[in-house]
């Protein structure tokens, strides 16, 4: 496997003692872009946005996993065409060779999601801020309520598709014997005794699919857990270090938690279903299990 930290020379991990070196340095506005990707479910009755304006870390931007979607879908937060992910790049002016680094007010939270968009669409360099905001703040790190100017970009997006399921694939593919499916949503969704967040959905998980929470891979303090501990949850579960990986949850945003921590320890194999329990688990489809 290769090293936690680094792959093919780019960061996927950041620190925050290292980012608050790079803003110490002065480095901070030759190349990198802050965003701030958190998202919360509608039962949480939270504004991010309003949260964003209120206070961010210096010169971040909103990055709007909503906005940042195929917004003619009638599922939540699907993912953007390239013309849409171009266009929306664009207007937070984020060039090709920019370091993307994302974060979120509540630890790791929503930013691996944001990060599975940027390498979904090939942009080479992009890292997730270990712990969030939360841990910028824990040493002091500078936060203000100033908007940020910003410079329309010229970037261009292309879509890799080896990272991506649809609901084809995971209909061909969940009882395949060279692919596993792992589900990130709460024990009792995936069994079925938890009240689906969406209206509408049945209970139940996808056929011979194991369930991982995603919570599990992250610590109290909102940093993800080791790399040892992360290997020692996912043994525990039965995942399978062989099989092709189908990430899923509710809707495609902690399973982004999953595949982040995957690439983290050098598992390269594995997509994320995008649709996820907001797709398979409406009325009418039988291929469910509880």
């Amino acid at each position: 496997m290769e090293s936690p930290n680094r792959v093919k020379g780019n960061i996927l991990l950041i620190e925050a003692n290292k980012l608050i070196q790079l803003y110490t340095d002065k480095k901070w506005k030759k190349n990198i872009v802050l965003l701030d990707a958190s998202w919360y479910l509608p039962n949480a009755k939270r504004e991010p946005i309003k949260e964003f304006k209120n206070a961010h870390l210096p010169d971040a931007l909103y990055f709007d996993i909503d906005q940042v979607s195929d917004t003619s879908s009638n599922l939540p937060h699907t993912i953007p065409t390239k013309k849409q992910f171009e266009f929306n790049m664009q207007k937070l002016g984020i060039n090709n060779d920019s370091h993307v680094i994302i974060y979120s007010m509540d630890g790791i939270g929503t930013s691996p999601r944001a990060w599975w968009l940027f390498k979904l669409y090939k942009h080479k360099n992009v890292s997730v801020l270990n712990g969030g905001m939360q841990a910028w703040k824990a040493l002091n790190g500078p936060i203000n309520n100033k908007i940020t100017k910003i410079y329309k970009s010229n970037y261009v997006a292309n879509i890799d598709h080896s990272i991506l399921a649809k609901y084809e694939d995971v209909k061909n593919l969940y009882n395949n014997k060279d692919y596993q499916v792992v589900d990130a949503r709460s024990l009792g969704r995936f069994l079925g005794k938890e009240k689906e967040p969406r209206p509408g959905l049945q209970k139940g998980h996808i056929p011979h699919s194991i369930n991982i929470p995603f919570n599990l891979l992250i610590n109290d303090n909102g940093y993800l857990i080791d790399k040892d501990e992360i290997i020692e949850i996912l043994n525990k579960y039965n995942f399978s270090f062989e099989k092709i990986v189908i990430s899923s949850c509710g809707s495609g945003v902690t399973a982004c938690v999953l595949a982040f921590v995957l690439e983290l320890i050098g598992k390269k194999t594995w997509k994320v279903y995008d649709g996820s329990w907001s797709e398979w688990g409406q009325k009418g489809n039988e291929l469910i299990e509880v």
